[in-house]
């Protein structure tokens, strides 16, 4: 699936905070290319069955391949979909239930959104991750993903994925998330930026790879991603990898469970 450079610049470009600074032919350019969108009301049950049906149109194997197949491509969009479909398979089919925040108790979504479907977009081709709980984004992110093809991850790609797990292992004891962060940044053939790697790394934690023992992914329950027990006040790293250290290793049930498949991946 080729890259429209042209598109994808005018993406890159895209202020959320000012959305006029993109001139109207640059976004008609963008819409007619599939990379930026109308902005739309959707309610919160919408997004809830939009997302549920897209975790069952796909399955682990095409999410972990294609996840797998960006590791040496940088294709960040190949690599977002597998928070969103970790989460999505865990998440409760519910209507939307008022908590006291008014958001739902539930999932932590607003009962109605503006979506900002651009921005999502913007999310999946600079980070390969997610950047919040939002309901709204992971449905569309998912609904973008299944619309990928099939992909066949490389030498290269499982090359990159064992050494990153080497750095994971080799971690010191007290080591967390952002002292692994630095060391993948060394790993050859993988390009990446600061914020790509924690990402990657925030995946690995809703994947139950990077867990501890109290703090658990979603391998086997749902958490509310907007509302979990913090490792400290304002921490910038998702639930649950923000409480993981080195001493805490890695979930070899979760690991084989993801990427068991792939023969040529040190999971031992």
């Amino acid at each position: 699936m080729d890259v429209d450079n042209k598109a994808l610049s005018i993406l890159k470009k895209y202020n959320v905070i000012n959305p006029g600074e993109t001139s109207s032919e640059d976004f008609i350019y963008a819409k007619e290319a599939g990379y930026m969108f109308d902005n739309t009301h959707q309610t919160h049950d919408e997004a809830i069955d939009i997302i549920l049906s897209e975790a069952m149109k796909t399955n682990k194997s095409r999410i972990t391949s294609q996840f797998l197949s960006s590791l040496s491509t940088n294709r960040l969009d190949w690599r977002a979909g597998l928070s969103v479909y970790v989460i999505a398979k865990s998440l409760p089919k519910h209507m939307f239930d008022s908590g006291e925040s008014g958001s739902c108790a539930i999932c932590g979504a607003k009962q109605m959104e503006f979506v900002d479907f651009s921005f999502a977009n913007l999310i999946r081709y600079a980070l390969g991750g997610i950047v919040g709980g939002n309901i709204y984004q992971m449905a569309f992110i998912l609904q973008e993903q299944n619309k990928l093809p099939d992909l066949k991850p490389t030498r290269d790609d499982f090359a990159i994925f064992n050494a990153m797990f080497e750095v994971i292992k080799n971690a010191d004891c007290n080591d967390g998330p952002a002292q692994v962060q630095k060391g993948i940044g060394r790993i050859k053939g993988f390009k990446s930026n600061k914020e790509q790697r924690k990402a990657l790394l925030e995946t690995l934690g809703f994947c139950s790879i990077l867990e501890t023992e109290k703090h658990k992914g979603f391998l086997h329950h749902f958490i509310t991603i907007n509302l979990p027990p913090s490792y400290r006040p304002r921490s910038d790293w998702f639930y649950p990898v923000d409480w993981w250290k080195g001493k805490d290793g890695i979930n070899k049930e979760a690991l084989t469970f993801w990427f068991g498949e792939y023969e040529d991946l040190s999971i031992s």
